[in-house]
């Protein structure tokens, strides 16, 4: 039976291309924030300071406003 596999050649738009890249690149920093929370939470629970929670948080922090300033573009 065959398969019609014609949209494989159909581009995306530069936009289109441009909010993929943008929304990977979103939950690719969630996903770091998430895990530098938990990795600040796990040493302040195993009070483990070679590298400071409050280092990791301040790092999630910063990672939390490029979201929010990208989610601001964005509309």
């Amino acid at each position: 039976m065959p398969v019609d596999l014609s949209y494989l050649t159909e581009l995306p738009s530069e936009a289109q291309e441009a909010a993929v890249q943008k929304a990977v690149e979103q939950e690719c920093i969630r996903a770091i924030v998430t895990y530098l929370t938990e990795v600040a939470d796990t040493m302040d629970a195993n009070s483990l300071e070679t590298l400071t929670p409050g280092a990791l948080r301040a790092m999630a922090a910063t990672l939390n406003q490029r979201i929010e300033t990208n989610d601001e573009t964005a509309n």
